[in-house]
């Protein structure tokens, strides 16, 4: 993502997700849009925030592959549910997934956990129902996209079930 960063307007340009680009074929922005950033700070945040997920992810989960499939479900959410989204970037969607599948096997046996993730939840749910940030809109660069958070919470939460079947 750093790097991403790094290449500028251009980059950002060519990966963020766009719907009229998604449209016409450039099908790979449902993915690339989670990696490139409105601004440096938005950029530093979300980096952060996949470094100590990443920790605290179980071991079995492949952090990149887990990033992917969030990344797509994710975008196809947008795509779908949101036609009225025409740009989007970040990584907090991503983070909100990683979450669930960091958090959730845990949070029965530790308090911590379950409060963390319901935290996650809680602020999703707030992004939603609440009057907006206009503070986190001039570093972010533009608004959270509680929709992203949603989705990213829900997508989770569906790939940890895959990833971890229960025995019959």
């Amino acid at each position: 993502m750093l790097a991403l960063q790094a290449g500028g307007a251009t980059v950002a340009d060519a990966l963020r997700y766009e719907r009229a680009s998604i449209a016409s074929g450039e099908v790979w922005r449902l993915v690339s849009g989670h990696f490139v950033h409105f601004t440096w700070a938005h950029c530093l945040l979300n980096v952060g925030g996949l470094v100590v997920l990443a920790v605290i992810l179980p071991a079995s989960l492949c952090v990149w592959r887990c990033c992917l499939w969030l990344a797509a479900s994710i975008g196809f959410v947008l795509f779908f549910a949101l036609p009225g989204l025409q740009h989007y970037a970040g990584f907090s969607g991503i983070a909100y997934g990683l979450a669930v599948m960091a958090l959730l096997p845990t949070a029965r046996d530790e308090p911590i956990a379950a409060v963390v993730l319901l935290a996650f939840v809680a602020r999703a749910l707030w992004q939603c129902l609440g009057p907006g940030n206009a503070d986190a809109m001039v570093w972010l660069g533009a608004p959270p996209l509680a929709a992203a958070h949603l989705a990213g919470l829900a997508a989770g939460a569906l790939l940890l079930r895959i990833q971890r079947p229960t025995s019959a």
